[in-house]
């Protein structure tokens, strides 16, 4: 009964700090032209154009995006998108908004019932606060994929721990629908299943925790099967991303790069602090969350520095070790640091709004 009467309490905050951020962010957006147009920058055209045309054969041939396409985004966000706009009638815009700041809850609940279960009892509801109103939440409530990618990650790592495979297989599925990084993250989690397995000797176990790595790899090879009947290419997305400057390098090269030539400094600020919490992460024994985060750092880097903070700190993963740093503090400092990170989110935003290139 209690345990009920505890969930129902998580439940009810959630809707109240994930309501009250979204009606501050949406009402951010008032002085920038509107909900969607100020929100829909950079990847969300390129969503757009697959809600609304979905994958094209050709590169484009028009200034600004002369030879490239959409193949780097993957289908499972703009399809869910795409229906949305076809049940409703709204733009693709919107239809993309609406997703995710339907999900925002959902994500948020999820992540908190999570990290009650497996992390910390005594700072769920500061880690709801955080969640809602840190710097990066940004990237939750706008048409990109980090809203539905956080709640699979978190139903993969829920499901992962508690060893219920047949859901786990769908996530699996799913999540290597939504970004290209989702293999890195199943393929975390079947590792631990499998080292687990070994430990105990169990090769039921172990057969087990391989299987979702190999459903996960059919998600990804369905889409590279489309993309080789699309254009003749299965590697048509990581292609692509190559002529966007994203190749891969020795991570650190990136960081060397950034500094010698003075670019991208922001980016390299990001990689030290993720190193930092990602250590804070491991010491804090929050060894499969950080395992997660570990593997994307290092992929994510081997292409550029570009990017990190909406990777790592737009993860709920990171926003759960950051909790950590409030163990042993006073409520002084809790609060105002919270305080310091609310007003954070509203510059960071504001920047987004006004199409800065600093953070993002």
């Amino acid at each position: 009964m209690k345990k009920d009467l505890d969930k129902n309490k998580i439940f009810l905050f959630s809707f109240i700090i994930s309501a009250l951020s979204l009606a501050i962010f949406d009402l951010q957006t008032i002085p920038f032209g509107g909900l969607t147009y100020s929100t829909c920058k950079w990847d969300c055209l390129w969503y757009r154009d697959i809600i609304l045309h979905g994958y094209r054969p050709q590169t484009y041939l028009v200034p600004y995006q002369m030879g490239k396409a959409a193949w780097p985004f993957f289908p499972l966000f703009p399809g869910i998108a795409a229906s949305v706009r076809y049940l409703t009638g709204l733009s693709a815009e919107a239809s993309a908004l609406l997703v995710n700041q339907a999900l925002f809850f959902l994500m948020v609940t999820v992540s908190a019932l999570y990290y009650r279960r497996f992390i910390s009892q005594s700072k769920c509801y500061l880690f709801i606060i955080l969640l809602c109103l840190a710097p990066f939440s940004l990237w939750y409530k706008i048409q990109y994929t980090e809203c539905i990618y956080g709640i699979l990650t978190i139903f993969i790592l829920y499901l992962t721990r508690e060893r219920k495979y047949m859901p786990l297989f769908v996530c699996a599925f799913l999540v290597t629908l939504t970004r290209p990084t989702g293999i890195l993250l199943v393929g975390t989690c079947s590792g631990y299943l499998m080292l687990n397995a070994l430990k105990t000797r169990d090769l039921n176990g172990f057969l087990n925790g391989a299987f979702p790595v190999m459903i996960a790899s059919l998600g990804l090879s369905l889409y590279m099967l489309y993309l080789y009947y699309l254009t003749g290419d299965a590697l048509a997305f990581s292609h692509m991303q190559s002529n966007w400057g994203r190749y891969f390098r020795f991570p650190g090269a990136w960081i060397i790069d950034s500094i010698t030539h003075r670019h991208r400094i922001n980016g390299v600020i990001s990689a030290f602090i993720d190193m930092f919490f990602l250590y804070y992460g491991f010491r804090k024994r929050m060894y499969l969350e950080t395992s997660v985060l570990l593997v994307t750092f290092l992929v994510a880097l081997s292409s550029g520095v570009d990017s990190l903070h909406r990777y790592i700190m737009g993860n709920p993963l990171f926003v759960m070790i950051f909790c950590h740093i409030f163990d042993n503090k006073s409520n002084k400092f809790r609060n105002y640091t919270v305080l310091c990170l609310f007003f954070l989110n509203m510059a960071i935003s504001a920047m987004w709004f006004n199409n800065s290139h600093y953070f993002f």
